[in-house]
């Protein structure tokens, strides 16, 4: 064998067998190599599909949470209006409270009067003994 300026080695003719089980054994690392490929595309094509699945789980819960967010904007605007009429009611309660202390402070004063005057009539209606 020669070598040539090249870093390819020179070759001793081979016989049909050897040439044979040579390309054997080629077709069957080309075939592993199909096979490995497949597998990494199955692998790749399942993480496809979970990162699919998160995706839309990921889609899902950001409506939710607009959804909540909307819910929660529209609670506290009724929360702000439920608090005004607790505010009014509470103002209309505390007028009806001073008015009914009024009232019964002017019906003790008439009954107070109305018992005095009772005692002067008494008094008046009694025939003297004199």
């Amino acid at each position: 064998m020669i070598r040539t300026g090249s870093n390819q080695k020179l070759t001793e003719p081979r016989t049909p067998e050897q040439q044979a089980k040579d390309i054997k054994r080629m077709l069957a690392k080309a075939e592993q190599k199909v096979r490995n490929l497949e597998e990494r595309i199955a692998d790749q094509k399942q993480q496809i599909r979970e990162f699919q699945a998160q995706t839309k789980h990921e889609e899902n819960l950001t409506a939710e949470r607009e959804d909540l967010k909307s819910e929660i904007t529209d609670l506290k605007g009724e929360i702000r209006e439920l608090t005004r009429a607790n505010r009014d009611q509470v103002e209309k309660i505390e007028a009806l409270r001073v008015e009914n202390a009024k009232l019964k402070a002017g019906t003790k004063v008439r009954k107070s009067s109305g018992i005095t005057a009772g005692v002067d009539l008494r008094g008046l209606l009694q025939p003297s003994l004199s």
